[in-house]
Protein backbone atom coordinates (compact mmCIF):
# COMPACT_ATOMS: atom_id res chain seq x y z
CA UNK A 1 0.00 0.00 0.00
CA UNK A 2 2.82 2.40 0.88
CA UNK A 3 4.51 1.69 -2.45
CA UNK A 4 1.30 2.53 -4.33
CA UNK A 5 0.86 5.85 -2.50
CA UNK A 6 4.51 6.70 -3.03
CA UNK A 7 4.17 6.13 -6.78
CA UNK A 8 1.29 8.62 -6.96
CA UNK A 9 3.42 11.49 -5.68
CA UNK A 10 6.72 10.72 -7.45
CA UNK A 11 6.94 12.14 -10.95
CA UNK A 12 9.22 10.38 -13.40
CA UNK A 13 11.18 11.39 -16.49
CA UNK A 14 9.46 10.07 -19.65
CA UNK A 15 12.87 9.30 -21.23
CA UNK A 16 14.82 7.46 -18.52
CA UNK A 17 12.09 6.82 -15.92
CA UNK A 18 14.11 8.34 -13.03
CA UNK A 19 12.42 10.43 -10.34
CA UNK A 20 12.30 14.17 -10.98
CA UNK A 21 14.24 16.33 -8.51
CA UNK A 22 13.11 19.80 -7.39
CA UNK A 23 16.45 21.50 -6.78
CA UNK A 24 15.90 24.64 -8.90
CA UNK A 25 12.84 26.00 -7.08
CA UNK A 26 12.39 29.78 -6.84
CA UNK A 27 10.45 30.29 -3.60
CA UNK A 28 10.14 34.07 -3.98
CA UNK A 29 8.15 33.71 -7.20
CA UNK A 30 6.44 30.46 -6.11
CA UNK A 31 7.72 28.73 -9.25
CA UNK A 32 8.43 25.04 -8.71
CA UNK A 33 10.91 23.48 -11.13
CA UNK A 34 11.40 19.72 -11.24
CA UNK A 35 14.00 18.21 -13.54
CA UNK A 36 15.53 14.90 -14.45
CA UNK A 37 18.96 14.26 -12.86
CA UNK A 38 20.32 13.56 -16.37
CA UNK A 39 18.72 16.74 -17.82
CA UNK A 40 16.39 14.93 -20.23
CA UNK A 41 13.21 16.60 -19.02
CA UNK A 42 12.06 19.62 -17.00
CA UNK A 43 8.66 20.49 -15.56
CA UNK A 44 7.85 23.97 -14.20
CA UNK A 45 4.74 25.02 -12.29
CA UNK A 46 3.77 28.67 -12.79
CA UNK A 47 1.15 29.84 -10.27
CA UNK A 48 0.12 32.87 -12.38
CA UNK A 49 -0.70 30.57 -15.30
CA UNK A 50 -1.97 27.81 -12.98
CA UNK A 51 -0.38 25.22 -15.23
CA UNK A 52 2.74 23.18 -15.84
CA UNK A 53 5.23 23.88 -18.63
CA UNK A 54 7.18 20.81 -19.76
CA UNK A 55 10.36 20.88 -21.83
CA UNK A 56 12.75 18.23 -23.15
CA UNK A 57 16.57 18.17 -23.23
CA UNK A 58 17.32 20.81 -20.62
CA UNK A 59 20.77 22.36 -20.87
Amino acid sequence: MKRFLNSLFNEKCPTCNKNLVSDKTNSLLSIVIKSCPDNHFQKEYHPALETYVESNKVS
